[in-house]
């Protein structure tokens, strides 16, 4: 099942955002989107020890963000190949602070240089949107918004 490029959102509870919140655990759901594997395929493609990786595979097993998608035994030898249900989690409960349109927040494991490229590319959105706001403002009504982003390195032991 070819994943690429398909964006699925799941509706998330707080403790099922809590587990996401771990930045190992983001980047084993990202994995596990594009493909299914096992725990020890997981370990191998993030550097990590396989029982770390199961740890985690198994938290995130309970509370709902992956699934089995299939099991294979051969010569006595059970393995379990998981899937994520969704790559965007959005949790309903969660309330904006007063002002707040719209927000986003991702934790996925970046190069120095595709950290570089993403803050160019969201530069580049920035004056996107600026033209075109510009264009329209003769056209349609407009009100005043203030766009942020921000790029920060996190700790995947600081959200255990």
């Amino acid at each position: 099942m070819d994943q690429k490029n398909k964006r699925e959102v799941m509706e998330v509870n707080w403790a099922q955002q809590k587990v996401l919140s771990n930045p190992l655990r983001s980047r084993i759901v990202a994995l596990l989107f594009e493909e299914s594997m096992t725990p020890k395929q997981v370990a191998d493609l993030v550097g990590k020890n396989p029982g770390t990786v199961y740890y985690h595979v198994q938290q995130l097993l309970k509370h709902d963000i992956l699934e089995v998608e299939r099991v294979n035994t051969e010569k006595g030898i059970v393995e379990k190949y998981y899937r994520a249900k969704a790559t965007i989690f959005k949790n309903p409960e969660k309330e904006s602070p007063p002002g707040h349109v719209d927000g986003k927040t991702a934790n996925v494991y970046l190069s120095k240089k595709l950290a570089d490229q993403l803050s160019e590319e969201i530069e580049e959105l920035f004056f996107k949107y600026g033209h075109l706001s510009y264009k329209e403002k003769d056209h349609e009504e407009q009100s005043p918004f203030t766009i942020e982003f921000l790029i920060k390195e996190s700790n995947e032991e600081e959200t255990e």
